[in-house]
């Protein structure tokens, strides 16, 4: 089963197991609040960094509401509230035009870019290099990492207050499994895409064919961060993994061996298993600053 040519389950891999952003309508973001509930809007009103229909998202919305009910995460009144603020939301964006929703998605990764340029105070911090030559990975890096960043610090100097001690740990231990899964899944990837393009080269040279090497000479995104902790450089190592993985991907399609649409079916497969982690850190964040805000 080589990267490109595994059959994907986008439907069980795009099933969030967190809330949805359904509460978006926190003070730091109040000037997208329904925005940001609903930037997932499917491939023709988003940016690529999502996929999924409105419907199906706003459904995973109400269905994240139940399961966190069930799980004592939220009380029976909250998960009410939830479902009412999809009701409206689901009424809002049928009546929204498709250049209204991309408007939406635009204004959610400004807000992102907006939170890298604030520096915070106190915080110990590292500074990477972040790279990323595929335009697919620029949104979803813009959508969800500086939420995700600002929330890891933030869960660490107020997650006992927000949460409590043990609801603390079973935030910690959801983004530590996810994390894990997600640096499982792209070391397979990025070793199975190497191993399938040296195989190829060495096949397309015996063969005296001529032998393509594409590389990116303008990236989508080249920036300096600061990550204030080892779980966002975790991130960053994923997604520049990845960058690497669609290097690979690039060197496949140059040559004839696969088709863009499968290998298209590949990132989207990657985008969707990254995409429960944004969407919970990205509300963690939001209930954390309820706290800081509160002091």
């Amino acid at each position: 089963m080589t990267t490109i040519t595994e059959e994907t389950n986008l439907d069980a891999a795009s099933k969030p197991a967190a809330v949805h952003a359904t509460t978006a309508g926190a003070p730091e973001h109040a000037s997208g609040a329904a925005a940001h509930a609903t930037g997932n809007d499917g491939p023709a009103t988003t940016d690529g960094a999502d996929g999924g229909e409105i419907e199906l998202e706003l459904q995973q919305m109400e269905d994240a509401a139940t399961t966190l009910q069930k799980e004592g995460m939220i009380s029976e009144t909250e998960a009410e509230e939830k479902r009412e603020q999809v009701a409206r939301t689901r009424k809002m964006f049928r009546d929204l035009s498709p250049a209204e929703r991309a408007a939406i998605v635009k204004r959610r990764r400004e807000i992102g870019r907006e939170l890298m340029d604030r520096q915070l105070s106190g915080a110990a911090v590292v500074q990477a290099a972040v790279r990323l030559n595929h335009t697919r990975l620029k949104p979803l890096f813009e959508q969800w990492w500086p939420y995700l960043n600002r929330m890891s610090i933030n869960l660490q100097r107020f997650g006992r207050s927000t949460f409590g001690a043990e609801d603390q740990g079973a935030v910690t231990a959801f983004f530590e499994k996810q994390v894990g899964d997600l640096e499982a899944y792209v070391d397979e990837q990025l070793s199975v895409a190497q191993g399938f393009r040296e195989k190829t080269e060495a096949r397309l040279k015996e063969q005296g064919d001529i032998v393509f090497a594409p590389s990116v000479t303008k990236p989508s995104l080249e920036i300096g961060v600061e990550a204030y902790s080892r779980f966002s450089m975790r991130l960053l190592s994923l997604l520049m993994k990845f960058d690497k993985v669609m290097d690979h991907f690039d060197f496949l399609v140059w040559n004839g061996v696969r088709d863009q649409s499968d290998v298209d079916e590949e990132t989207m497969r990657f985008l969707r298993k990254f995409h429960p982690i944004g969407v919970r850190g990205y509300m963690t964040h939001l209930r954390l600053m309820t706290t800081v805000r509160g002091r």
